[in-house]
């Protein structure tokens, strides 16, 4: 298996981790439940969400957040499967129960009708990414300038990306500017090819894209950060108690507190942004 090329083999500690200890099923992973866990957990899984959720190229759902999770769920003695899922999609599954978990969730009003939230896991940095020629015009920019300048500006369908970007995407500046769809390392490819002029991402996502297309040194993050919060499991409250969220806070306390969380976080960095 080839390594992504911006991480140090970041799998050592994370095949360490899970030796012995999971399965592969189709396309996600299952831990072997130990005998008191009387149920498996299903968590959607984006599949272009590197380096938190993505695929190996023999066709594994893999990702920090999945090490993370199997961390929780060892602690548990339960198990888990993934499904590969677009976010909007997962979102509705898991309003109606039909999914129990989500990753990377940031907490909003809207979700806490639906959903329970785990206590924070990682930290998130959004930002505004430009091409590198492009950026000295853009240094004071934030996104409701970006709105009103028309700039095309790309998201993700079902993405949040902080509290300023809630409160704008569905004015009518933001709906002429928006270009919305599935693929992160589609956005930032149309950004290098001057389709679109801004991206909205995840920090380590958006360079790890770019240097997946050779590009790591054509684009760059403007200053102006849309959101820099931990973020969160968000747990279905038709399929999961409070007790039930009680025992995974528990059991994240727990991993969080290991060296193997500590290892995790540090192999899963893209060089250069220590």
């Amino acid at each position: 298996m080839k390594f992504p090329r911006l991480f140090d083999h970041f799998l050592r500690h994370a095949s360490l981790f899970v030796a012995g200890m999971v399965m592969t099923i189709g396309l996600g992973w299952q831990q072997e439940a130990h005998a008191h866990c009387e149920r498996t957990y299903l968590m959607a899984h984006s599949g272009d969400y590197v380096p938190y959720q993505y695929m190996s190229e023999d066709g594994v759902l893999i990702g920090l957040d999945v090490d993370i999770l199997a961390g929780i769920m060892r602690e548990m003695g339960c198990g888990y499967e993934l499904k590969k899922l677009p976010p909007r999609r997962a979102q509705l599954m898991l309003r109606e129960g039909e999914m129990d978990v989500m990753a990377a969730a940031s907490i909003t009003a809207e979700r806490h009708q639906y959903a329970h939230f785990s206590l924070p896991y990682r930290d998130e940095k959004i930002v505004m990414f430009a091409r590198v020629e492009d950026a000295p015009n853009y240094q004071t920019l934030d996104l409701k300038g970006a709105f009103a300048q028309n700039l095309t500006v790309a998201a993700g369908i079902g993405g949040w990306y902080g509290s300023e970007y809630g409160e704008l995407k569905d004015t009518e500046a933001a709906k002429n500017s928006l270009v919305l769809n599935n693929s992160t390392r589609a956005r930032i490819r149309q950004l290098i090819t001057g389709r679109v002029q801004l991206v909205l991402a995840d920090l380590y996502v958006g360079y790890y894209h770019a240097g997946e297309l050779d590009a790591r040194n054509r684009i760059i993050e403007l200053p102006h950060a849309l959101n820099a919060d931990p973020v969160h499991f968000m747990l279905s409250r038709k399929t999961m108690s409070g007790s039930d969220v009680d025992s995974f806070n528990k059991a994240l306390s727990r991993f969080m507190s290991s060296e193997q969380y500590t290892d995790l976080i540090l192999e899963y960095r893209p060089r250069g942004l220590e």
